[in-house]
């Protein structure tokens, strides 16, 4: 499989879309024979667990995130990943504001998938950061200003369980495409 690509998925607080799409690749790439790793960042607040009832909709599927405790975005996350994915353009834009250089390696999750499933797929011996130059070809700084809805998830925090089931199959769905036109 060779050298992991290390994928910080970023939201608000760390406790809903972030460890639900990092629990999501580091079981599913594996599966697919893929080098992706999963982890998962929060912007503020970093100091809880994932709610129960998005723990129960996980167990649904398999998954545990029992154990899982948010930790902040730092620079030092940032700088080690090979790819940064936001639930939200906010949450792009807290990155790239913090970290300039980030910026190449940075989108929505939404975003990605799009532009990743436009692009080639990554050739076996292709570099990654090469590769995602050619992903991120066209677009700009400006293209993460506003708010977009097709690039925003919805924050399940505080929501029922049927809305947790909704943002737990977009994630699924997303993470699935993702994985083998990145691999």
């Amino acid at each position: 499989m060779g050298v992991s690509i290390d994928v910080l998925f970023v939201c608000t607080a760390g406790r809903c879309r972030s460890p639900i799409a990092a629990a999501m690749l580091d079981t599913y790439a594996p599966r697919a024979g893929s080098p992706l790793v999963g982890r998962s960042g929060a912007l503020v607040g970093a100091h809880g667990s994932v709610p129960p009832v998005g723990i129960t909709v996980m167990r649904e599927r398999g998954l545990e995130l029992g154990g899982h405790r948010s930790l902040p975005v730092t620079p030092a996350a940032v700088a080690s990943a090979a790819l940064v994915l936001g639930m939200e353009r906010e949450h792009v834009r807290a990155v790239v504001d913090a970290g300039p250089d980030a910026w190449v390696k940075t989108f929505t999750l939404k975003d990605f998938v799009r532009r990743v499933e436009k692009a080639a797929v990554r050739g076996r011996h292709q570099r990654f950061t090469d590769w995602l130059h050619h992903v991120g070809e066209g677009r700009t700084r400006d293209d993460i200003a506003g708010d977009d809805p097709d690039d925003d998830l919805v924050d399940p925090y505080g929501q029922r369980a049927s809305v947790w089931r909704e943002v737990v199959d977009e994630l699924d769905d997303l993470v699935r495409r993702l994985i083998p036109n990145v691999s």
